[in-house]
């Protein structure tokens, strides 16, 4: 009987267990756009570069593996989830990094071409993260960038900004500003990393 006993509490356990899985995907499949007050709104707000997985990205943890980027939200705004609500965004407004041919690409393009080495890889190509130039004259990142623009213009205008905005350019040894990719052309694959990492940037120390 005690054995008897103890595999129908395993059975019960098992069947609460799968009608919780099943609640907790039923939550999270269901989006609510809600606002600061509590009010309808048209879509979220991330919720920022200061919160982790804050920024809109490809955010890869052990509960999260998507083709698509994401960030967690302000206000209970988005898809329900035991660490924070979350919700899609806009791919444009996803950070780019320079891997070792030189061109920009986002953590899952790393991921997928670099495999195993991806995350690694990705680490290591932080400081040659994509910049662009902001109305102020100054070059920031995408997070930078949308913290610089989000209260005026929000998620969609932030990201058309940058989307409209010139990537940033250094000074080099011949006095004239040049684009990453110009410094390529210009002193060859070899030197052109050297070259753009002293050379005068536009930059602001934040």
């Amino acid at each position: 009987k005690p054995l008897r006993s103890w595999s129908s509490a395993c059975a019960t356990m098992r069947s609460l267990f799968i009608a919780l899985s099943w609640l907790v995907v039923a939550a999270n499949a269901q989006e609510k756009l809600v606002g600061e007050f509590g009010q309808e709104v048209l879509g979220c707000r991330c919720a920022g570069s200061k919160t982790t997985h804050g920024s809109c990205g490809y955010h890869f943890h052990f509960m999260s593996s998507e083709e698509k980027p994401w960030c967690r939200t302000k206000f209970g705004c988005g898809h329900y989830s035991i660490k924070g609500p979350w919700v899609y965004c806009d791919e444009r407004g996803v950070e780019r990094r320079r891997a070792d041919d030189g061109q920009l690409y986002n953590a899952l393009q790393f991921k997928k071409f670099y495999d195993k080495e991806g995350k690694d890889k990705w680490t290591n190509a932080a400081k040659y993260t994509e910049t662009r130039i902001a109305r102020n004259g100054k070059a920031y990142t995408a997070s930078e960038f949308r913290d610089y623009y989000i209260d005026y213009l929000g998620e969609e205008g932030w990201v058309k900004e940058w989307s409209g905005s010139k990537e940033e350019s250094r000074k080099a040894n011949d006095g004239s500003f040049y684009t990453f990719d110009e410094f390529m052309k210009h002193y060859g694959k070899d030197k052109a990393w050297h070259m753009w990492n002293t050379a005068s940037k536009l930059r602001p120390e934040l």
